[in-house]
């Protein structure tokens, strides 16, 4: 498997349940992911986690953590100013294919969006600084 460049072993990645096992005795948020990044960073020099802070009308976003089974979604609705995101780990999964192409498509809106709206400000910003 390869993923942003890195050939990854699949074999050293760790299992979904682990993951999930660590978690609930390390309490729930990304914060106990730590092992899981430096584990990850050592073997792969990435740690193969990503937030993806966008809402899904169910939750305020997802963090996917590369296991050996694929694409581990864990959702949060709440964040802690130590803890980071906590997790509602009874809501775990796995990501099919089509929650990938809806994360895309979801995604990109965001973004392009995003962009145009930060040109239009510089502009706006340009336009004043130059009026003053």
């Amino acid at each position: 498997m390869r993923i942003c460049g890195i050939e990854i072993d699949t074999a050293k990645l760790i299992s979904k349940d682990d993951v999930l096992e660590q978690l609930r005795d390390s309490g729930e948020s990304d914060c106990a992911l730590s092992d899981v990044r430096g584990r990850y960073n050592e073997l792969f020099g990435n740690d193969l986690i990503w937030r993806y802070p966008i809402s899904d009308g169910t939750f305020a976003g997802v963090t996917i953590v590369t296991v050996k089974e694929g694409f581990l979604q864990l959702p949060y609705d709440n964040m802690e100013k130590t803890e980071y995101e906590l997790f509602e780990l009874d809501k775990a999964s796995l990501i099919d294919e089509d929650e990938l192409e809806r994360f895309i498509d979801d995604w990109k809106m965001f973004s392009d969006d995003l962009l145009a709206a930060l040109g239009d400000m510089r502009f706006i910003v340009q336009a004043r600084q130059e009026a003053e």
